[in-house]
């Protein structure tokens, strides 16, 4: 950058990201995708069949009576002594369809800073604050000093960007290993390296590859750019950059295919068409969300904003390309439209591949969020000063509504876990709480429980509850029982069917996606 006021407006705006995602991150609670995060990072298997289980390793075993919240707890908590850093791949192995690398560093991350939600989401924060020195990197080596400060500022206020830089997932750490590939790609182009430039090639692409299996997609764009325009890099070189990669990450993806062919509690749920789905609609979502500051239903958002958003940008794209014609497309900034495109159009290519709706889910395309950014900070620095300032500021204010409902909400996926626990556990003569929902779920109603609750849990998915043997040790004597249906990822809820045919509600609430229902027995004082 030019000067050092430019280099105050960077750091000003790095800090008020810090700022902003701080406050978010400690504002709502978790949910259970996050629950799953702790679990797994804990060394502790949660999705696996339940003959497969091995509780004296940690995996998730449903208990035949109630225990307290504070017993299921402990999935979400490191052991002592500390578990080796395999339980956390074994658990990988068992229950995720995601590479382990974000797991054992937050391994690491919550034994230094502990399991709260807090220490959960600030390692997302923090690799998300990490990317905006590299986001300002290559947005000047491919649109000059004018093009920096517009895409960090779009960055950090981009709606999409922040909900998921606050997430205790992996979409943080996979936006800095693309990034990191993309920079380290850039200056190999134009400047050439010394080895070790290479090597933190070599060990951005093994990261990203270990992190998420999207990273293929924005990965393999950019090879193909080094291997059609090399500049000052060498191609043997990058060959053999690429044979690291490959050799580092062969240890792991020598297992995936034995993986994926695991049973898991969750496994179907992307082969279900979502209501009203259609490929082009989803494919017109995926490109302008970025842009729109739409959140696919996760958060309100307002038509006449997201279209003068959209404007905005459409406007300042058509003023780049009459400036600069077909120069727009080359040189480095090709780099920015191949993975741009790579990582948007990979949701369609394997749903195709395996019949599957994952265009349907916004987060598998983060990959190509800072490619966004960087091509719409490009076109807006073709701007004169005044007008780059005045779109700038037009853009971050139309995605204003979107941001304040996502800061206005108290939970994710409309999931609020913290609240029914609350609400179900304070009451001691209610009875003990019966949670239909998918591991996780049950991990997420205890989390946020009176600690000496009694819960008992109804994964539909594992198969080892029956009707009404399973039921009728959990409510004999009682004088109410709460059932808390939430993330049941499509299974059914036959406790419920029997306990209205056998009892009488006393109170029934939904809220968001959960929904609770107080059960009193119909003629007696007690079950």
């Amino acid at each position: 950058m030019s000067s050092r006021k430019e280099h105050w407006l960077l750091l000003g705006v790095c800090v008020v990201m810090a700022g902003m995602q701080i406050v978010l991150a400690t504002r709502q609670c978790l949910w259970a995708d996050e629950i799953f995060s702790l679990a797994i990072a804990t060394g502790h298997s949660l999705e696996q069949p339940a003959a497969a289980a091995r509780p004296e390793l940690g995996d998730f075993v449903e208990p035949d009576h109630p225990v307290s919240a504070e017993e299921f707890s402990r999935y979400v908590k490191h052991q002592r002594p500390l578990e080796s850093p395999a339980r956390v791949v074994r658990a990988v192995l068992l229950s995720d369809t995601s590479p382990p690398l974000y797991y054992l560093l937050l391994y690491v991350w919550t034994f230094v800073f502990g399991t709260s939600d807090v220490a959960l989401r600030l390692f997302s924060v923090s690799c998300s604050v990490a990317c905006l020195p590299l986001l300002a990197g290559i947005a000047w080596r491919t649109g000059g000093s004018r093009a920096v400060l517009p895409c960090c500022v779009l960055f950090i206020f981009s709606p999409l960007a922040i909900y998921y830089s606050t997430e205790g997932r992996m979409y943080s750490l996979l936006l800095f290993l693309v990034l990191t590939t993309g920079w380290s790609s850039l200056v190999l182009q134009q400047e050439g390296g010394k080895i070790g430039l290479y090597l933190l090639w070599s060990i951005a692409s093994a990261a990203g590859f270990l992190t998420h299996y999207f990273f293929v997609f924005p990965w393999f764009a950019m090879l193909v750019f080094l291997i059609a325009q090399p500049g000052k890099s060498k191609r043997r070189w990058l060959a053999g950059c690429v044979l690291v990669t490959a050799v580092t990450i062969l240890p792991w993806y020598w297992k995936v295919p034995e993986s994926f062919t695991h049973w898991r509690v969750t496994q179907d749920w992307l082969k279900w068409r979502p209501a009203g789905f259609h490929r082009l609609h989803a494919l017109r979502t995926e490109f302008l969300q970025f842009f729109s500051g739409a959140g696919s239903g996760l958060w309100a958002d307002s038509r006449w904003l997201k279209c003068a958003a959209l404007a905005l940008f459409a406007v300042t794209a058509a003023v780049a390309v009459r400036r600069h014609g077909w120069r727009v497309f080359s040189g480095a900034r090709l780099l920015l439209w191949l993975w741009f495109f790579a990582a948007c159009i990979a949701p369609f290519i394997l749903d195709f591949v395996q019949h599957t709706y994952v265009a349907n889910v916004p987060r598998y395309v983060l990959a190509a969020l800072p490619a966004a950014y960087l091509l719409a900070g490009i076109g807006i620095g073709c701007l004169s000063a005044p007008i780059r300032t005045t779109i700038v500021a037009l853009i971050v204010l139309a995605w204003s509504v979107p941001l304040i409902h996502i800061y206005r909400q108290h939970s994710r996926s409309w999931e609020p876990f913290r609240q029914v626990a609350q609400e179900v556990s304070t009451d001691k003569g209610a009875g003990p709480i019966l949670v239909h929902s998918i591991p996780s779920g049950v991990l997420g109603i205890a989390r946020y429980a009176n600690g000496s609750a009694n819960i008992d849990s109804w994964v539909g998915q594992l198969g080892t509850r029956r009707l009404p043997e399973s039921l009728l040790p959990v409510i004999a004597g009682q004088r109410q029982i709460s059932l808390v249906k939430l993330h049941e990822v499509g299974e059914p809820a036959p406790e419920e069917d029997w306990l209205r045919a056998h009892g009488q509600v006393l109170e029934e609430k939904s809220l968001q996606a959960a929904t609770t229902i107080r059960f009193a027995p119909k003629d007696t004082a007690t079950f």
